[in-house]
């Protein structure tokens, strides 16, 4: 398969979002040719933004994790990426999660480049996922933040939902009950 015919795919694919500001992100579930993608993503964010999301220093994403990321199952592991309006080769956001076996619980994670994180872009996915993981009988979303992560922990609690969250030292444990929200 060409470049063009693979490019033509993920298109027909792909939503879009409108955000909050006006800019139209596409998004579509993530992929296993994703993994260059990903390596690049990664190179791209902050040490903070990355230090907040892994919980340290990971200076550059292993072959390992990006093609954990990149394979999922669209029922009980589920990733949703944004494209860079103007390169949509680039993924500029993630949102994911993870089931728990025989259970409604899934672990959520995302991730959101550093010069997009002031358009709610990360909100907007969210609630994108949140659609995925109800449709699939996910009904609880959970994680670890660090506690100093503040985007990530509004981002939560900005989208209304029944939620518990519990200080453990360094970080916060989270929890909400998952409801239809509109995009």
């Amino acid at each position: 398969m060409d470049e063009q015919t693979q490019n033509n795919e993920h298109e027909e694919e792909a939503d879009f979002l409108t955000l909050p500001d006006g800019s139209v992100i596409s998004v579509r579930t993530i992929e296993p040719d994703d993994v260059p993608a990903l390596h690049r993503f990664h190179s791209r964010l902050s040490g903070e933004t990355v230090y907040l999301r892994f919980f340290g220093p990971l200076d550059e994403l292993s072959e390992e994790k990006a093609q954990y990321f990149a394979h999922t199952d669209d029922v009980n592991h589920v990733g949703l990426v944004a494209l860079d309006p103007d390169d949509p080769d680039e993924i500029v956001a993630i949102v994911r999660y993870d089931r728990e076996p025989d259970s409604d619980y899934a672990e959520y994670a995302a991730i959101v480049e550093d010069r997009w994180q002031e358009h709610s872009l990360g909100e907007c996915l969210t609630k994108e996922l949140i659609g995925e993981a109800l449709d699939n009988g996910v009904n609880y979303f959970y994680g670890l933040a660090m506690a100093r992560n503040r985007r990530m922990l509004n981002l939560l609690r900005g989208l209304s939902l029944p939620e518990n969250e519990q200080q453990e030292e360094e970080a916060t444990f989270f929890e909400v009950e998952l409801q239809p929200v509109e995009s």
